[in-house]
């Protein structure tokens, strides 16, 4: 089929050029033909028959190709008003023309309607077929008409070089006008952007510009002291500053110069072209999993006393890339490391259901759905670098991933999290970090922590079953499959999607295999008190049968494998036939005060009470100092008295020793006449004790039929015995 406004391409073998023809108009009985030439400043129509280019196609002689007329807006909108009047102009000169066809196509009934115009406007002749040619040329529109304005200059040539300055010309007489720049003058430009721009000193382009004239631009050197200082020529002689930015903008590789002066990874983290979507990279639930830590900016506060302040957690979180849901989590205080690490990807397999019920949090299994293992998992190189994740890939069959240093953006999703969790909740808590710098005087965020690491984690909860069920991701690329079955950009939503569509992906395995071979490995002393491990002590059942604590006490200690949880102390678990099987190990009784504690907490608490004990030496030795000061002091006065009292006694050294019991019997008499209790508070007297006894009242059958002799006179005749005993020695 022939139609108007086609373009046919003409050729023949062993010719080089092409003859390019539009068609203008076709005689409604499909006998006659006009076309023009399309590449022909001076071409006017001419006339074929209908036949002759229908056979021009079937002999494949000529084919039909599209056109694109670049001086042709497609837009109306764009168009200047300056650009529009001249359109218009052109259009009153020959719309009287083109209106009769076919008879405007008959040159000499056209030389009649083209006279006729040009008394009309007042135009050259050769104006108007300048219009005609570019309106049938152009498809008969009349925005064929408009100026050529982009065909001026030679767009995307350099201008050639000459003596005349070019460029705008100058406001002011002294206004510095530059040089013309030729192909010498750029290449040093390109030196100086090389040297100077293109470094780690990301110097400013003002800067760079001086250096390349002190380097490339200069004429001599003067000596100023012991200074040489760059001689440059005059300003008519010197390119300004302006040509330089232009030249240095037009020329630049612009990521050679990031590259040089940001470096390679500051490039590919920030400027980059971002080409691809995370969402490509999966192809279903479980197919990549991400997780990356951050440091929380909140402090906390002890669950031991809450006046202590323990400082910020670490958060965890493990992500599904294909559907942004949060597989699981990790909040601490160990890391970021390969525990914070471990704990949050068993945490991917454990039951959310029991998990959230460890906090206080009741849900059901379609609210938290997630406990399996991915294909891959996208990591940092410092958790899961070196031989640590080696029962992750052998054991589990889990693919570990580590993006480069400094490249977050491998880690977009689960990076992104961290963000969306700061904004929901974070920065709401009590002893949240508002700004990174406070002010001078400003109170300190720290003194208003309020929450334990127990009560931060139930938040966090909170934030994942949220994030989970109910946010809407306007901007998730869904696929044909899911436009077409109305899936809603919720995680949940696309989760559940996936699974049924493109499973195949999510590993499962048994929740205790999965700890074992995530859980941190330690090793515990058996001792005579139980199994000791991190200042606790533990029991068994498999210890008591096999008498571990007996053979501990009566021979000598010895180590065991173990793994435990850090995030609780009640347990611990005996590794038991190289892994196959595990006995769990409780927290014996007299260890309450660690039962539903972190071992972070525990290790925190007997830290402090470990400072503390050292804190006590120091006042434990200067009570001491003081104690010994004191003994000294009473030792040398006894001293003195009793060295005294040998010296003026006449009794030998056996004398003195001899009788030892007996004195200790007087002593002791003594003694108790001023140790016994007195209950009144009369001061002492001389009085007998006889003078304040008070007589009771007895039968005369029940009386004593000796007298009573007071203990006094009884130490007084045992006095007098001893006197006289000494006497007759």
């Amino acid at each position: 089929m022939i139609f108007e406004n086609m373009v046919l391409e003409w050729y023949s073998e062993g010719y080089d050029t092409r003859y390019i023809e539009r068609i203008i108009w076709l005689s409604p009985n499909r006998e006659l033909v006009f076309s023009i030439d399309m590449n022909n400043e001076k071409a006017l129509p001419i006339m074929k028959t209908y036949t002759e280019c229908l056979a021009g196609l079937d002999a494949k002689l000529c084919k039909q190709i599209d056109w694109i007329n670049d001086n042709v807006p497609v837009t109306e909108d764009s168009l200047e008003e300056e650009h529009v009047q001249l359109r218009e102009k052109a259009w009153e000169a020959i719309k009287d023309i083109v209106m009769v066809e076919p008879d405007c196509f008959n040159s000499k009934f056209r030389g009649v309607l083209v006279r006729e115009a040009q008394s009309k406007t007042g135009l050259h002749k050769s104006t108007i077929y300048r219009y005609l040619r570019r309106y049938w040329q152009g498809g008969k529109i009349k925005n064929a008409l408009l100026p050529f304005y982009n065909n001026c200059g030679k767009p995307g040539a350099d201008r050639g070089t000459s003596d005349k300055k070019r460029g705008r010309p100058r406001k002011f007489e002294n206004e510095p006008v530059g040089i013309n720049i030729d192909e010498d003058v750029r290449q040093l430009f390109r030196s100086g952007i090389r040297l100077f721009y293109n470094s780690k000193d990301k110097a400013p382009l003002t800067r760079v510009y001086q250096k390349t004239l002190e380097k490339f631009f200069v004429t001599g050197y003067r000596q100023d002291g012991q200074a040489m200082i760059p001689i440059l020529p005059p300003d008519d002689k010197l390119p300004t500053f302006g040509q330089f930015r232009y030249w240095a903008s037009k020329e630049m590789d612009l990521e050679e110069s990031l590259i040089k002066r940001l470096g390679k990874k500051k490039f590919e983290t920030s400027f980059r072209p971002i080409l691809r979507s995370s969402t490509q990279e999966s192809f279903g639930p479980g197919s990549r999993f991400q997780i990356d830590a951050t440091i929380a900016d909140v402090f906390l506060v002890s669950e031991y006393r809450r006046d202590w302040v323990i400082g910020r957690p670490v958060i965890y979180i493990v992500v599904d890339v294909f559907s942004r849901y949060i597989a699981g989590i990790y909040i601490g205080l160990e890391g970021p490391s390969w525990i914070g690490a471990m704990m949050a990807l068993a945490n991917t397999t454990a039951d959310k259901v029991r998990f959230c019920a460890q906090y206080g949090i009741s849900i059901e299994h379609e609210e938290w759905v997630s406990s399996h293992l991915p294909q891959k998992l996208t990591a940092d190189r410092g958790e899961l670098e070196g031989n640590k994740p080696s029962h992750l890939i052998d054991v589990l069959g889990v693919d570990v991933e580590n993006a480069p240093p400094y490249r977050a953006d491998w880690k977009g999703i689960v990076e992104q999290q961290f963000r969306l969790t700061n904004l929901r909740s974070t920065r709401f808590i009590p002893g949240a970090i508002k700004e990174r710098f406070r002010e001078r005087g400003e109170r300190d965020y720290r003194l208003d922590a309020k929450l334990t690491l127990r009560e931060f984690t139930q938040i966090m909860i909170q934030n994942v079953l949220y994030h989970n069920n109910n946010h809407h991701m306007l901007w998730y690329d869904r696929n044909e499959f899911m436009v077409a079955e109305d899936i809603t950009p919720i995680p949940r939503e696309l989760w559940r999607w996936g699974i049924i569509n493109r499973n195949g992906r999510l590993k499962k395995q048994p929740e205790h295999i999965v700890k074992l071979n995530l859980m941190l490995q330690g090793e515990a002393t058996v001792t005579s008190a139980g199994i000791h491990f991190k200042g606790m002590h533990y029991g068994c059942d498999l210890a008591m049968r096999e008498q571990w604590f007996v053979k501990a006490r009566a021979g000598k200690t010895w180590r065991v494998k173990v793994c435990y949880d850090p995030r609780s102390t009640n347990e611990i678990y005996l590794w038991l036939d190289n892994g196959h099987q595990f006995e769990t190990c409780t927290l014996l009784e007299r260890e309450e005060r660690y039962q539903n504690k972190r071992f972070e907490e525990v290790e925190d608490l007997l830290e402090i009470e470990r400072y503390q004990g050292r804190h006590q030496e120091t006042s434990n030795m200067y009570s001491k100092v003081e104690l010994d000061a004191q003994r000294e002091a009473i030792v040398k006065e006894a001293t003195q008295k009793t060295n005294e009292a040998i010296k003026h006694s006449e009794e030998s050294n056996s004398q003195r020793v001899k009788g030892s019991r007996q004195r200790r019997t007087n002593e002791k008499l003594l003694n108790r006449e001023q140790e016994a209790f007195q209950l009144s508070e009369k001061a002492p007297s001389t009085e007998r004790p006889s003078d304040n006894v008070v007589p009771l009242k007895r039968d005369n059958h029940n009386e004593r039929k000796q007298s009573y002799i007071p203990p006094a006179d009884k130490l007084s005749k045992i006095k007098a015995f001893l006197n006289e005993e000494g006497d007759d020695e």
